[in-house]
């Protein structure tokens, strides 16, 4: 995890708040917003990885009651397996998304 830059801190204090541009950040409020941009990189992986996997499970269920419809399923029963099968899909797409872990 890298640290922020002298600028990165000031900007982010300024944006918070607790300082008014211009003025130094006090050394108790640098460690404060120094770990909280850290943190913010943190969750945005996070959400990318979320994204990446709920896109994942909606186009594999979609690709898979379009399959069963075209192989001739009706539309209730091709909803009805998907449905079936959509706990399985959505822990099989979080378990990839989670084993990226956040960088």
């Amino acid at each position: 995890m890298r640290t922020p830059t002298e600028s990165e801190i000031q900007q982010a204090a300024v944006q918070l708040g607790h300082i008014k541009a211009g003025q130094p950040v006090p050394p108790r409020i640098r460690a404060k917003v120094a770990k909280a941009l850290q943190l913010a990189v943190q969750m945005d992986s996070a959400d990318d990885a979320r994204d990446a996997s709920s896109a994942g499970f909606v186009s594999t269920v979609s690709t898979t009651y379009a399959d069963l419809t075209e192989a001739g399923l009706s539309d209730d029963a091709a909803a009805r397996v998907v449905a079936a099968i959509a706990p399985h899909v959505w822990r099989a797409h979080q378990g990839a998304a989670h084993a990226q872990g956040p960088r």
